[in-house]
């Protein structure tokens, strides 16, 4: 009877710290948050521009973020850099999927470790635990590309897109409203789309493949940049630069160039590096107990031929150093 008292006062002692360490792993935790920026792939113009907005933001609001990238643009590359990513435990996931499907199960596994998500330029299939998307109307874009397609080539003749395969909702989407833009000039024949997975030389071999098919060729329209870049090579090497109007969406350095050029008509463009101060804002939101929208839109600027002034504000720049 007499060791009761002690044996009591240690359970107390040894739960008061036990108490005592986890409120002080929980304020720790909220001192110094742990941010990941996981981009779609390393090394793309558009990525690159949105890490930099991303880590400005930050050392505006007096956080870090840290970067993390798969070699190539696909789900399978990106599962495996969410899973090292969940591993960290960080407090918030700011990620641009690669595709909608692919990496939803790592990122739930995420979610469901406490991480709060936040997708940017691109969505997840099922969006239930994501705390918010910045995202740009891809479907509208797609169809001011269709509208600037009719009026470059006159309202009539074939018309390609070069986009990736499904899976990328961003790219998918754009397709889609270009299609649906194009139903409103009878005069254009749409030939479908053909798919380059971030590839220009498969972009080159799709246009000269096609002209070959269809020496009459009008028009093509890339989903992205990496297509357009392809898609200049392959007009070049079938001699079909200025008579076969090209639309692309994104103002990389080199499609501006190409823009200022004459090779690309008009340039569908975005906004990455707002887009990734914009996720690092709502970040903080969450860090600071805000409520945050489920859902922020960012612009789609359309650049007509021979807006180079637009062209320069609009390009997709790194001026910053990413460490991956």
């Amino acid at each position: 009877m007499d060791g009761f008292p002690h044996r009591v006062s240690s359970f107390i002692f040894a739960a008061t710290w036990g108490l005592a360490a986890v409120l002080s792993s929980l304020a720790a935790l909220a001192a110094d948050p742990s941010i990941a920026l996981i981009l779609g792939v390393k090394g793309s113009p558009f990525d690159d521009a949105l890490a930099c907005g991303a880590l400005e933001a930050a050392k505006k609001l007096g956080l870090h973020v840290d970067l993390f990238a798969p070699d190539h643009f696909t789900g399978e590359s990106q599962a495996p850099v969410v899973d090292a990513v969940t591993a960290r435990s960080p407090t918030i996931a700011i990620i641009s999927p690669a595709d909608a499907n692919g990496v939803t199960r790592p990122l739930k596994q995420m979610a469901d470790r406490a991480a709060k998500i936040i997708t940017v330029d691109t969505v997840v299939a099922d969006p239930s635990f994501v705390a918010s998307e910045v995202i740009t109307s891809n479907i509208d874009g797609g169809k001011t590309a269709a509208a600037a397609m009719i009026e470059a080539i006159g309202g009539k003749g074939p018309v390609l897109v070069i986009t990736n395969p499904p899976g990328s909702v961003a790219q998918d989407e754009r397709a889609k409203g270009f299609e649906e833009g194009l139903k409103s000039a009878s005069g254009v024949t749409y030939l479908g789309p053909q798919y380059q997975n971030d590839d220009p030389q498969k972009a080159a071999e799709i246009v000269t493949s096609t002209l070959a098919a269809h020496p009459d060729l009008a028009g093509i329209f890339s989903t992205n940049d990496q297509g357009a870049i392809g898609a200049i090579t392959g007009l070049r090497q079938a001699g079909g630069i200025g008579r076969v109007k090209l639309v692309a969406y994104d103002s990389a350095a080199a499609e501006v160039n190409a823009f200022k050029n004459n090779q690309i008509s008009v340039l569908i463009a975005q906004d990455p590096k707002r887009e990734g101060e914009m996720s690092v804002e709502i970040a903080k939101k969450i860090l600071d107990g805000q409520s945050v929208e489920k859902q922020v839109l960012a612009d789609t600027v359309p650049v007509m031929s021979g807006d180079t002034a637009k062209a320069d504000r609009y390009e997709y720049k790194s001026d910053c150093s990413l460490s991956y």
